[in-house]
């Protein structure tokens, strides 16, 4: 055992400390110091111009008031009796948080499949894509204080030997990679930050640009923030067991070409694997789900504290594998 003589220990543990929080507080994203405001209201002057203009040059569009409020209700008991009910039935994730992938295609969640379908939602798509044919890409799931680190959404894993284009390059016919993710947060976030953060513009980078700054949307129920996946984003890495649950709902679309074909393969790959251990993780209140608590609050704040660049290099490692794959 090393004596510590003087208070000798306490003084270099604490310097080490010191020296940590300095780093991690100079590497964090920093806040935008002048976000554009990317909201808008259906139906208004101009707004499809604006929805469009918003997601090309900024990468996120912010729909107030896109559904009722009386419709997300039922929405949320789902998801909150399927997560934390008596069992939790929703996947446990290695990261922090539950996850419920390829909810539309689990029988508890029947009475939700009119979202895909809903004709507010098409009113808006069809303002993205302008025009051009769109599909449902099949990326659907329910988040359940999910942890989320910085990130954008490519294939990863498995799945990604589906992308076979690097979706920041047209192909040979002129092609582009257009797919957008709808999200539907089940609570208000006006007074928080635990909604999504974005980097407006990064989804035209390869890299996530951390000196850009991030803007923290405060969506309400029944907002959508309509995203375009290749969009540097992060989710919450604050795990709190004591909440009321911070609970979402998200569907993909995309351009009707072979991007959004590669795109799909994956994701049904991915949501079947992640199904099949789904139907495994079905956890009886008590110690067990305790236990999780405990878990995810751990490392929530261990993630919260690690430098944001650090935990990028991993969840991007196949952003850089998308690097001479162009089918133009």
């Amino acid at each position: 055992m090393v004596a510590c003589l003087g208070g000798r220990c306490s003084w270099v543990a604490t310097s080490v400390v010191a020296v940590f929080a300095v780093l991690r507080g100079s590497l964090r994203c920093p806040v935008h110091p002048s976000p554009s405001d990317t909201s808008l209201v259906v139906g208004t002057n101009g707004w499809e111009q604006k929805l469009r203009d918003n997601l090309a040059e900024y990468g996120y569009a912010h729909v107030v008031e896109l559904l009722n409020r009386s419709d997300l209700q039922p929405m949320r008991q789902l998801a909150e009796s399927f997560c934390y009910g008596d069992p939790r039935r929703a996947l446990q994730l290695s990261y922090g948080g539950y996850s419920v992938p390829g909810f539309l295609n689990v029988s508890q969640f029947a009475g939700a499949q009119w979202l895909v379908h809903d004709a507010r939602l098409h009113t808006a798509l069809r303002a993205v894509f302008n025009g051009s044919r769109y599909r449902f890409a099949s990326h659907n799931d329910v988040g359940c204080d999910f942890v989320g680190v910085w990130h954008k959404d490519v294939l990863r894993g498995a799945a990604a030997a589906h992308q076979r284009c690097d979706v920041w390059s047209p192909d040979t016919d002129g092609e582009r990679h257009e797919i957008v993710k709808v999200m539907f947060y089940l609570q208000d976030h006006v007074h928080d930050e635990e909604a999504l953060k974005v980097i407006p513009g990064s989804h035209v980078e390869r890299r996530t640009p951390w000196d850009w700054g991030y803007v923290a949307l405060h969506p309400r129920v029944g907002d959508a923030v309509i995203f375009d996946q290749r969009l540097s984003h992060a989710g919450n890495t604050y795990y709190n067991p004591f909440g009321d649950g911070r609970l979402f709902m998200q569907v993909g679309f995309g351009r009707i070409n072979r991007f959004t074909d590669e795109f799909e393969r994956g994701t049904v790959q991915r949501q079947e694997s992640l199904r099949a251990r789904l139907l495994q993780s079905i956890t009886p209140k008590g110690p067990m789900t305790v236990f999780a608590d405990i878990k995810f609050t751990a490392l929530g704040t261990i993630m919260s504290a690690l430098p944001p660049q650090l935990l990028n290099h991993f969840a991007d490692k196949e952003v850089k594998t998308h690097l001479g794959r162009s089918c133009s």
